[in-house]
């Protein structure tokens, strides 16, 4: 009976870590650079792996009965680099020896260590394999190694072992390990699922760009004064004409069109640049640390390829011209760019489409480049 409490414990333990490291994962290391996030998985795994030894069955003043294996086969299961596999075991091992060293701790950093290999090299022939073969093989073949590791290095006398602690442990450990496993995989389906709806309520289903109101959050963060991102530049871009593509052709064919020039402007751009689809045929980009010469020659770059690469749809050949406003600081305020590059927008309009307009400090709007339709 004690057995079973204390096995108990032992799961309890491991389910808090496996909760806590999924709370913090959402709330603080999802923000953080990727080396940081895949460094702090594998200290929590190794401090679950830690806990359980802490909590775990003391058998003798040496022997400890335990579910260490748990945070290995878990990061068989689910890691995207074998070699934390082995960081993992290697690290669960050291930390044994903090209950002593003894013949029972070196056979139990010795079978951590098989146990990473084991777990690696499932990693590699698995690849392919639906999730929850894997899943089955992961388990059944890690605790039976795990199983025969601890027999065959001799931490028990090898006759009871087998006879009571193999035919009461095993089914136990791969019943728990599925159940474990089946948790992190709920866990980890919840947040891919929270984080595709947040997607998608910040995307434009058609072009797959930022939506209006994602934008303006962007804004606001980049037009604070928490962070300096300046010279930060503003640019609004407007398909000229695009009723005519609609009303010529359909709009179908004019949900294509937006589609294909989203792209030239993404292509366009750095990864840094937020693009969005403010409305209708119009968009518009932050382009953060970006000088009033470097945006010109950007969005001009948009431009004349757009217009001297007519859009394919259906074997039709459309032309299509974008006009385009811009506004920079520090010589507009950060919190007039918005309004002066929309402002330098309607003059490029204005003045025939097919142009850059820039706005300046003065509040005056020239053409930079402009062309008839």
């Amino acid at each position: 009976m004690l057995f079973i409490k204390e096995y108990l414990v032992n799961f309890s333990v491991l389910i808090t870590i496996i909760y806590l490291s999924g709370f913090l994962y959402k709330q603080i290391l999802v923000n953080s650079g990727k080396k940081f996030i895949e460094l702090s998985l594998i200290v929590i795994a190794i401090l679950g792996g830690w806990c359980s030894m802490f909590f775990g069955i003391h058998l003798n003043d040496s022997v400890i009965f335990d579910l260490r294996f748990i945070p290995i086969i878990i990061a068989t299961m689910y890691t995207r680099n074998p070699l934390y596999i082995l960081l993992i075991g290697i690290g669960i091992g050291f930390t044994r020896f903090s209950f002593g060293i003894s013949d029972a701790a070196i056979a139990g950093f010795i079978t951590l260590i098989i146990l990473s290999v084991v777990g690696m090299m499932i990693y590699w022939i698995s690849k392919a394999w639906p999730v929850y073969t894997k899943m089955i093989v992961v388990v059944f073949v890690m605790n039976i190694v795990n199983t025969f590791s601890i027999g065959f290095l001799g931490v028990m006398p090898i006759d009871e072992y087998l006879s009571i602690m193999v035919p009461s442990s095993l089914p136990i450990n791969i019943i728990l390990s599925i159940f474990l496993l089946w948790m992190v995989k709920d866990l980890s389906d919840e947040y891919v699922y929270k984080i595709d709806l947040l997607n998608s309520s910040r995307k434009d289903p058609l072009t797959q760009l930022y939506n209006r109101r994602a934008f303006m959050h962007f804004y606001d963060m980049y037009t604070s004064k928490k962070k300096n991102y300046s010279p930060l530049s503003i640019a609004f871009i407007d398909i000229d004409h695009f009723k005519k593509v609609n009303d010529q052709y359909g709009h179908i064919v004019g949900d294509v069109v937006l589609q294909k020039v989203s792209q030239i402007i993404s292509n366009n751009l750095r990864s840094v640049d937020i693009i969005s689809r403010y409305g209708g045929e119009e968009f518009v980009v932050i382009l953060p640390l970006c000088t009033k010469e470097d945006v010109q020659r950007v969005i001009e770059r948009i431009r004349y390829t757009t217009e001297t690469h007519p859009i394919v749809v259906d074997h039709l050949n459309i032309s299509i011209t974008l006009s385009a406003g811009v506004a920079t600081s520090p010589n507009i305020h950060v919190k007039q760019l918005l309004q002066k590059a929309d402002e330098a927008l309607y003059v490029a309009k204005a003045n025939g489409r097919n142009q850059v307009a820039v706005a300046s400090h003065d509040d005056s709007i020239h053409g930079m480049v402009a062309r008839s339709n």
